[in-house]
This record gives structure tokens, C-alpha cells and sequence, in this order.
């Protein structure tokens, strides 16, 4: 909180439970379903390991990403999302995904939910 102002908030989970209050919050934010949306269209990611990981939020996947996620093989296989942290600046939500890999160490990718925002506001206006 800043100046007692929420400014994000977070969820550690299981992967299905993850995804489903991941769902529910954009839902929430959108004003509605996001039927047909392609979460990674407008989405600046701090890498295509942000992409990889925000498609598996999405999905509920467990302990492994689906290798047809992955163009590295291994290297991406053993990430394990432990959760997600939502927070909005100037309108546009910012994402940052937590994950562990399979040597323990942990990991944050951020990415920025752009065409989240474009559908808020045209069901705004």
C-alpha cells in the first residue's frame, strides 16, 4: 500500500487454483468474460519466458510446461508457477509470475497486460 492506496495484489497456490483466481481477477478488472482473447497479443513481456509462463497461468498446468510451450526443450520443463502478483499503474495491469526450477531456484517474470486494458475501456465507453 502506498499512502493507504491498494496497488496490487498477489496469490501463492497450486497451479489450478493459480489460474482460476488469475481468471477471475482479469475478469473482474475487464467487467466481464474474455471469450476468444489472446492473452499474449499486446502483451510486453520481459521475455518469451514471461509468454511461456503467463500461458501456463492460464492453463492451471502442474509441476512441467507443456514442451509445445517450449522452443528450448529441458531447459524450460522442469518450472514449477508458485504465483502471481497483479498491480496497476496508470490503467494497464502489470503482471509479475513467480516460478521455481526444478534446481530450487526461484525466478519473477513480468509482463504488461495490454490488451486487458484495451477491452476495460471499450466496456468502459
Amino acid at each position: 500500500m502506498e499512502n493507504h492506496i491498494l496497488t496490487g495484489v498477489g496469490c501463492f497456490a497450486g497451479p489450478e487454483k493459480l489460474s482460476r483466481i488469475f481468471i477471475k481477477m482479469v475478469q473482474t478488472y475487464t467487467l466481464g468474460k474474455l471469450d476468444g482473447i489472446e492473452w499474449t497479443n499486446g502483451c510486453k513481456s520481459d521475455a518469451t519466458e514471461g509468454t511461456r509462463l503467463l500461458k501456463a497461468l492460464i492453463a492451471g498446468k502442474a509441476a512441467r510446461l507443456d514442451e509445445a510451450m517450449s522452443d528450448a526443450g529441458d531447459r524450460h520443463e522442469n518450472k514449477k508457477i508458485t504465483g502471481f502478483f497483479l498491480s496497476l499503474k496508470d490503467q494497464v495491469l502489470e503482471l509479475s509470475i513467480f516460478a521455481k526450477s526444478g534446481d530450487c531456484r526461484r525466478e519473477r517474470h513480468s509482463a504488461v497486460l495490454d490488451e486487458v486494458a484495451k477491452i476495460r475501456q471499450k466496456r468502459l465507453n
